[in-house]
């Protein structure tokens, strides 16, 4: 349970770093312009990097868990959201073609059902190259439909290209009391 997108990057790279003391670990990296990170993980010894990127996407929740509090806003727009995720496998794999040793992944955990669930409605919408249902495959060009809203897409416009194939395969992560206490994660390999 995280309270944030960076709670959820700060538990990730302290549990990275136990295992591995070795390991340099780095939160929000800034590698050139434009060149973005939310963890770095290293062993320049072995020559390995590790570019990751993680999105939370939280419908809201109220609760205890572990005697702490959580309040997690409903941040709905699951079609920006998920555009955002897929904007994150495009990225990834820019950042570790063609340098030596890299490799990535890009993380997503929600407690939203819309996003590990396939549409139930069976019509096809502006946002369908974006959608991560568990069994859907992304790859190649992903766009945005014909009558997507100047709203929807603003500062989201590009069409993304993904090189590699990615099958979304949901698994549980945790299960907490009360609406919406079910979290699933869905993890994307990227290679060179």
């Amino acid at each position: 349970m995280f309270h944030s997108e960076a709670d959820f990057q700060h538990a990730l790279a302290w549990v990275a770093h136990r295992s591995d003391p070795s390991l340099r670990v780095r939160l929000e990296t800034r590698l050139g312009p434009g060149m973005r990170l939310d963890l770095q993980f290293s062993r320049p010894d072995l020559g390995t990097h590790f570019a990751v990127e993680l999105k939370y996407l939280t419908a809201a929740w109220n609760g205890v868990w572990d005697a702490e509090e959580f309040h997690l806003l409903n941040q709905g727009a699951q079609d920006i959201r998920a555009y955002d995720a897929v904007k994150d496998i495009q990225r990834v794999e820019q950042f570790v073609t063609g340098r030596t040793g890299w490799s990535g992944a890009v993380v997503v955990l929600t407690n939203e059902p819309s996003y590990w669930q396939r549409p139930g409605h069976g019509r096809a919408t502006n946002a369908d190259a974006f959608r991560i249902y568990d069994g859907n495959l992304l790859t190649g060009v992903r766009a945005w439909g014909p009558n997507t809203g100047a709203g929807t897409s603003k500062g989201r416009e590009p069409d993304l290209d993904l090189r590699g194939e990615y099958a979304c395969r949901w698994s549980d992560y945790s299960h907490l009391d009360g609406a919406r206490g079910r979290f699933r994660m869905l993890s994307f390999a990227v290679q060179r």
